[in-house]
This record gives structure tokens, C-alpha cells and sequence, in this order.
């Protein structure tokens, strides 16, 4: 399947993350997964500040996210340090139930998603949140590794990044 194909027909916008989509359906090739091991450096350069990367970690409860990477992007929307906290413990309650809902998707299933959310904080403008999950295996069998792009969009100028993590879901 063209992921990208398919997701740019869904609204993705950013020309980061159908570069990135495509470079996992490369990296993948004829295997389920692509191996976390062949994502290079030099691949993600250009995208770097929109990335997160998380560590599955696989409990009775089901799984949980423990955050490894955390670009330039999510440091404006959550100044506190994230590095080694686990995503549901970072999360703002506007976006955490969603994306967590995401992410989980992504482990059973074992493909990429792509989703978008509007938020708005009080009378600002409304920023659309996008967000690409891209699973990755290290031995071969299992979703250890969730890469995360982010993009924020606005029609209007000067939002801020920190409104997404304060402001609230709001239906376009």
C-alpha cells in the first residue's frame, strides 16, 4: 500500500512528513516492519525539529511510549523536559486521549497514521495539529519504536506553539 498516496488524499499537508512517509515505505521494502536501524541521520535531517521518537514499552496494561527524541517543535509547545517520561504522563488533556488512541493503533496494527485535530485557545486563532506515526522494529517481529512528525498550521499569523498544549479540540 502507498501510505502516501492515501494520506495526502486524508489533508496531510506538510511536504516534511510525505518525504518522511515515503522514505518508511523505502526503508520498509518487502518486510512487514522497517528496521529502526536504518534510519540514518542524514534521512531525518530536514525534519529533525518536528520529531518525536518513542520506545514501546509493552506492560500488562498495554503499551505505553517513553519518549527518546523530542524536537525544537515540541520543546516550544512543552518547555518542560520530556526526554524519558513516558507520553501519556507529558500529554496536554485536550490532545492526550486522542493521541495516545493514535499511537496504540499504530503498535496493533503495525502501519503508519495520520491524523489532524483543530485547536484553539480561547478567542485565538485555530491551529491545525498534524500529526504522522511511523512504526519501526528493532528484532524483526514487534513495533518498538514510534517515529512522530509534527506540524502545526494557522491560517492566521503569530500563535503560539504553547497554545495547542492549553487550548481545546474544536470541530472544523
Amino acid at each position: 500500500m502507498r501510505y502516501h498516496d492515501q494520506f495526502t488524499s486524508q489533508g496531510m499537508r506538510c511536504v516534511q512528513q510525505v518525504s518522511l512517509l515515503k522514505l518508511w515505505e523505502r526503508l520498509r521494502g518487502s518486510q512487514e516492519l522497517p528496521q529502526f536501524s536504518t534510519l540514518a541521520a542524514e534521512d531525518i535531517s530536514r525534519s529533525v525539529d518536528k520529531l518525536s521518537i518513542c520506545e514501546v514499552v509493552h506492560t500488562d496494561s498495554g503499551p505505553r511510549f517513553r519518549i527518546v527524541k523530542s524536537g525544537a517543535q515540541f520543546e516550544r509547545m512543552y518547555p518542560e523536559r520530556r526526554v524519558g517520561q513516558f507520553l501519556d504522563e507529558t500529554l496536554s488533556p485536550a490532545i492526550r486521549d486522542q493521541a495516545l488512541e493514535h499511537y496504540r493503533r499504530v503498535v496493533a496494527s503495525r502501519q503508519p497514521s495520520f491524523s489532524f485535530t483543530a485547536v484553539r485557545k480561547d478567542d485565538g486563532p485555530i491551529i491545525r495539529y498534524e500529526r504522522l506515526l511511523l512504526p519501526f522494529t528493532c528484532d524483526g517481529s514487534h513495533v518498538e519504536r514510534i517515529v512522530g512528525v509534527i506540524t502545526l498550521f494557522s491560517e492566521e499569523n503569530g500563535f503560539d506553539a504553547s497554545d495547542v498544549t492549553s487550548g481545546q479540540i474544536i470541530k472544523l
